[in-house]
């Protein structure tokens, strides 16, 4: 069963400066910068919040024909790895970096009206990686059992204070929340919230994604890299044969949870391009 507890000193702290992520800086001696970019789009139509979407489900029932307007999507990324062109993994120390799209998001437990700002987040800036020729790139949805059973340790991005604690269930009481999509959803007269909630430590195996590039690329101090991934939300709806039916996942539903990690993971996330950019 899932557990809240207050954040209103918390959250105090993290309104006065989440208006911007800093990203870590890789401790190496090259000034070399790495662009990941995750752009979502719902099939070929641009993503917005809010905005209404047919959804077609797949088990031909009576709510087979629905529409959907989405409310907040977030999700962890970590654990990034340049793969060399001689097969040697080239890791990012301390990455963990979280993507999100919401809107503002009212914080209940305040006894004056408090508001996380609406954020959208897709773009990671990494620097001073080592310069070498790539073929690939790894990383991981989730957070790794040292952080997910401990979270008042810090490493990136992670921390109480870094966009995790606020009161709409976005952090558990005793771990972190791997990924999550939030909706409403309409049929005929009805209307119904879509709550899809993911993370354990048993789920972060198996979380992690290859990526092979088309061609090797260069990164130098005179050669940025910038690696760029199409996000299909649609695509994470087939994490249910019905969403209507199905439209609350969280830590009592782990089977839902493997197919709401796999969408994500192999099915929304397409690599889109790689390209030399700026070195800085």
């Amino acid at each position: 069963m899932k557990k809240y507890t207050s954040f209103a000193v918390l959250f105090v702290a993290l309104l006065s400066g989440c208006t911007k992520t800093e990203i870590q800086e890789v401790p190496a001696d090259q000034g070399n910068t790495l662009q990941i970019r995750f752009d979502n789009q719902y099939g070929d139509q641009d993503f917005e919040l809010k905005r209404r979407y047919a959804h077609q489900a797949t088990d031909q029932s009576a709510e087979a024909n629905l529409e959907i307007a989405f409310d907040r999507l977030r999700y962890w990324v970590s654990n990034i790895k340049l793969i060399s062109s001689a097969g040697e993994e080239v890791a990012i120390p301390d990455a963990y970096y979280l993507i999100e799209e919401t809107g503002e998001v009212v914080v209940q437990h305040l006894t004056t009206a408090n508001i996380y700002p609406a954020t959208k987040r897709d773009e990671l800036i990494i620097r001073n990686v080592p310069t070498g020729n790539y073929t690939g790139v790894k990383f991981s949805i989730g957070v790794d059992s040292k952080y997910n059973d401990n979270i008042t340790l810090t490493a990136g991005e992670l921390g109480l204070l870094k966009g995790m604690g606020f009161s709409d269930g976005w952090m558990w009481f005793t771990s972190y929340i791997f990924q999550k999509l939030d909706a409403q959803m309409y049929m005929g007269n009805e209307e119904k919230s879509l709550r899809w909630d993911s993370g354990s430590n048993a789920l972060f195996q198996g979380a992690e994604k290859t990526v092979k590039f088309p061609n090797m690329v260069t990164l130098d101090q005179t050669k940025g890299l910038n690696v760029d991934f199409k996000v299909d939300v649609q695509q994470l709806l087939s994490t249910a044969a019905n969403p209507w039916v199905d439209n609350m996942i969280s830590q009592s539903r782990p089977e839902m949870m493997v197919k709401f990690r796999d969408a994500l993971l192999h099915k929304a996330i397409v690599l889109a391009e790689v390209k030399n950019g700026t070195a800085n």
